[in-house]
């Protein structure tokens, strides 16, 4: 009885393992445009210096209009940018910054 007890105590605590198993998660995905270093840095291969010129190149020229556009960051090259696409919001179909 207490062995009934107490899983039904972990269950109610811990959920149901087949249901965290049916449990779909989004990804995770960044707008270039709207980022803070802090959020940039969420990002596979970006630490503070990357993120920092993400930040950099977004005040210098402008919001990105695509996702090529990264390539022109300092540390961003066409492999690094590839591997993060799956990653970002694309500029060119997300709705236009707000300042």
């Amino acid at each position: 009885m207490l062995g009934l007890a107490v899983r039904a105590l972990a269950v109610g605590c811990l959920g149901d393992a087949a249901a965290d198993r049916r449990l779909a998660v989004a990804p995770l995905r960044i707008d270039l445009n709207r980022a803070s270093v802090a959020e940039l840095q969420a990002l596979p291969g970006v630490g503070p210096a990357r993120a920092e010129a993400i930040v950099l190149h977004r005040i210098r020229h402008g919001p990105f209009r695509a996702l090529e556009d990264l390539d022109r960051v300092d540390g961003f090259g066409p492999g690094r940018c590839a591997a993060l696409r799956d990653h970002l919001v694309d500029p060119a179909a997300a709705a236009p910054p707000t300042r």
